[in-house]
């Protein structure tokens, strides 16, 4: 409730501050401006009025050397990381002209152990591409090999051996440039106390996020400059407009008015998930893509400087393959990325019945305890055909299930900000929220009464043509044709 009222008031406060400094590198990718609610705790002590006093001294020494002996560390695995690259992938020149540069993550564990490279993101791009011989090339974004560079090892050995482009950052690299990234390394925590304000709170936060810094903000903001000597019109970059991303997006516009980046936010999101909300003030500091490209109606912001578009659901193409379901006998409840909130709810349903537990793909069953409940590895669709609540916290799912006519109850976040993203059509009648065992009794009767007297239908549609864009081939082909002609 504290949430719903204030959102609005912190992101105005978080862009009067974007205003007051002058942008540079190390304003574009500062933990505390980002404002993750899930790395940096600036939002929610915001918004709860939980602010802590803190000696500004004392508290900037802490952090730096936790932020020191973390970035010397990653910076170490990352020089690993590129003798590894040098030794065991094997190279080819690559020709940039007239081709779309596609930046996404590469998840290293699941590549070496499937043995092969399964694109998982823009699924359906790829095909439609290859069919009308549009050139394009893999921009690697390596996710899961920072801290452990060795399986690397394993994952150039299975790239070298596919016949797609691929970029590696490593590739552009020189000498100088690991000292670059050294240096800015060394003078960041410095370079964050110009980023005070007359807010003491607000400077309490920038200090304490100062070891929270990822080591990426640094070697993708290199990047970003050396990509800008190259003859390359146009980035799809996958963006929830994070360091990652902001740090590549001003190494590349600060030197360069060519390359064109188009931000795909090809997700379900939140109303909490602040760092996703790309702002006229991002665009102006040039840390920000040229377009966004949404997942649905819903997403689209009316924006003067940064241009918002329709984009296409590549992750949610089953659900173009179903219908809308009348519903079924059991309690579907699915689990999220952030631990704590989900064994929150497990431990809330206790004693229910019918009720069918599925994990969320990113976490480790094993760190939930014992659960109780049937563990079904089905896809999520074969599950709401058979449900007749869905149960969630933190969940893009949440907007699938209400799509397919499943009725859903959203789970207050205990500790934390409660990520929901649904909108309030249908709030107490096809979905609602709850905060206790209690609450979601009362909930959950109410929604099944909602589902003997009214319709479900209209807002299964509704969320269904405003949340998703059909990742039909005439949709793809648009999402191509826009890159193509760079507008």
């Amino acid at each position: 409730m504290r949430f719903s009222k204030d959102e609005l008031k912190f992101l105005e406060h978080l862009e009067k501050i974007k205003l007051s400094i002058e942008p540079s590198f190390f304003s574009a990718v500062n933990t505390t401006l980002v404002a993750n609610p899930y790395i940096s705790d600036y939002p929610k002590r915001f918004i709860f009025k939980e602010f802590i006093d803190r000696n500004l001294y004392w508290l900037f020494f802490k952090s730096s050397i936790k932020f020191y002996i973390k970035q010397f560390t990653l910076f170490f695995n990352y020089i690993v990381s590129h003798l590894l690259y040098k030794i065991f992938y094997k190279r080819e020149d690559i020709d940039f002209k007239n081709s779309i540069l596609v930046d996404k993550f590469f998840l290293v564990d699941t590549i070496v152990r499937e043995k092969r490279f399964n694109p998982r993101y823009f699924v359906g791009l790829y095909e439609v591409l290859d069919s009308l011989n549009r050139d394009y090339i893999f921009l690697v974004r390596l996710y899961g090999a920072n801290r452990n560079p060795l399986k690397l090892i394993k994952f150039f050995n299975i790239l070298s051996r596919d016949n797609r482009k691929f970029l590696f950052e490593f590739e552009l690299l020189k000498v100088y440039d690991f000292f670059k990234i050294l240096g800015l390394i060394i003078i960041y925590p410095f370079k964050t106390l110009r980023l005070s304000t007359r807010d003491r709170y607000f400077n309490i936060e920038l200090i304490r996020d100062i070891e929270k810094q990822q080591f990426e903000a640094f070697s993708r903001y290199i990047l970003g400059q050396k990509l800008a000597k190259l003859d390359i019109d146009r980035i799809l970059s996958w963006s929830e407009f994070q360091v990652t991303e902001r740090a590549l997006n001003y190494g590349l516009r600060a030197k360069d008015g060519k390359t064109k980046i188009y931000g795909a936010q090809f997700y379900l999101s939140y109303s909490s998930y602040f760092n996703t909300f790309v702002s006229d003030i991002d665009y102006i500091h040039k840390t920000s893509p040229h377009t966004v490209l949404v997942n649905g109606k819903y997403y689209l912001l009316d924006r003067k400087e940064v241009e918002y578009r329709l984009g296409v659901s590549f992750r949610y193409r089953e659900l173009f393959n179903r219908g809308v379901y009348k519903g079924g006998e059991n309690i579907l409840l699915l689990g999220s990325y952030l631990i704590e909130d989900t064994k929150y709810m497990i431990e809330l349903l206790e004693g229910f019945e019918s009720v069918i537990f599925k994990n969320h793909p990113a976490v480790d069953i094993r760190s939930l305890g014992d659960i109780k409940f049937k563990i079904s590895q089905e896809s999520i669709y074969n599950l709401f055909e058979d449900s007749k609540i869905v149960i969630t916290t933190a969940s893009g799912t949440a907007v699938e299930a209400i799509a397919c006519g499943v009725s859903v109850i959203i789970i207050g976040s205990r500790k934390g900000l409660t990520s929901n993203p649904l909108d309030e059509y249908g709030k107490g009648v096809i979905w609602d929220m709850a905060y206790g065992r209690e609450d979601i009794l009362r909930v959950y009767r109410n929604l099944l009464k909602m589902r003997e007297e009214v319709d479900l239908t209209t807002y299964a549609r509704w969320y269904r043509e405003n949340f998703f864009i059909n990742p039909n081939r005439e949709a793809i082909e648009g999402v191509i044709n826009l890159l193509q002609k760079g507008e």
